[in-house]
């Protein structure tokens, strides 16, 4: 199983939640990195981006270590095309003032990253409503898996 990760899990774990410097968090890390490495925790070139706007200690760190898992793809951008259409065709996708800040960012990306590998999951922290365009709610609307973290380390027995 493949793991797709949004900005936002990211940005829990690194600095709200489980800040790596912390021993009792290093079997988070310690699965993180591994997975990484092995090509099974993912993400999108647009995450980085995101991630790069805010210059600290932790970002600079992680990103110089997790370069590899920022990918985009033409296959990958051609399933991004499909969710953005998916998304207009789509009664359950409201225009609202939520709509624009959704399409510009990296959630479609995800989605579309997810979608184009197959047997992937999303990862974030966002808990807003379909309404408001969170993430797991698209996810779940659209037939994308979506865990939060807390869904992720029990599904890989992380920390047992």
């Amino acid at each position: 199983m493949k793991y797709c990760f949004d900005t936002s899990a990211l940005i829990d774990l690194g600095e709200r939640h489980y800040p790596k410097h912390l021993k009792v968090f290093k079997p988070i890390w310690d699965y993180l990195y591994l997975g990484i490495k092995a090509g099974e925790i993912i993400s999108v070139d647009c995450v980085e981006i995101e991630l790069q706007k805010k210059a600290d200690k932790w970002r600079e760190e992680f990103l110089g270590y997790a370069r590899p898992m920022f990918q985009i793809s033409e296959s990958v951008e051609k399933e991004y095309a499909g969710v953005i259409r998916e998304i207009e065709a789509r009664s359950e996708f409201k225009t609202n003032k939520h709509r624009g800040r959704f399409m510009t960012g990296a959630d479609p990306w995800i989605i579309a990253l997810a979608r184009n590998i197959g047997k992937c999951t999303v990862v974030s922290a966002e808990t807003k409503t379909l309404t408001e365009y969170g993430l797991g709610y698209v996810c779940d609307t659209l037939g994308v898996k979506h865990n939060n973290l807390l869904q992720f380390f029990e599904a890989n027995n992380i920390g047992v």
